[in-house]
């Protein structure tokens, strides 16, 4: 069940992935930080509902309600097993039923990649109570550090000046790491 509902928000972030890389650099293809700081940008240009290239937590809510009402199929007010779609329910199927095939059912479930943790994992995180569905609230928590950081005077708004800043900073770790470079 728990892997039904990693299936379903996996779509979910790979969906949103998707398109807003889309959007931010079309006909790219992107990789490790700059992939992130790229979607990062994309959500928040998504996430500016009134288009004044401001971006208040109020936005981001409204944003994250739609996107959770959408997601929860069935409007119990949780991301489970019955959201999940009926070919990532058989794609589930196929996936348990190699795994017992190949003699793997006490294996761990994670595979990390070279980058890192892959949707699965990262959406476990959002299962804060461990229940094995996602509320609203837990939901709606996951962009939270990312507009903390970003809105550095704290009045909840996200302006250009501070997505400059944000970019900047970003130039710099990465100018910084280039050690050949004097």
């Amino acid at each position: 069940m728990k892997q039904v509902l990693k299936l379903s928000a996996a779509a979910l972030v790979l969906g949103l992935a998707a398109s807003a890389v889309a959007s931010a650099q079309p006909g790219g293809r992107h990789h490790g930080e700059g992939h992130r700081a790229g979607l990062a940008l994309a959500l928040l240009e998504v996430a500016d509902l009134d288009g004044d290239n401001t971006v208040t937590r109020a936005e981001i809510e409204t944003l994250e309600a739609e996107e959770f009402a959408f997601r929860d199929r069935n409007a119990d007010g949780y991301l489970d097993e019955a959201d999940a779609s009926p070919t990532l329910r058989r794609m589930m199927e196929i996936r348990e039923e190699r795994r017992e095939e190949a003699g793997m059912d006490d294996a761990p479930r994670h595979r990390f990649g070279r980058r890192g943790p892959g949707p699965e994992e990262r959406l476990e995180d959002l299962d804060a109570d461990n229940d094995g569905r996602i509320s609203q609230a837990e939901f709606t928590q996951r962009q939270r550090p990312l507009f903390e950081r970003l809105d550095t005077d704290g009045d909840e708004a996200v302006t250009p000046a501070e997505l400059d800043a944000a970019v900047e900073r970003g130039m710099e770790r990465r100018e910084a790491r280039l050690w050949w470079r004097d």
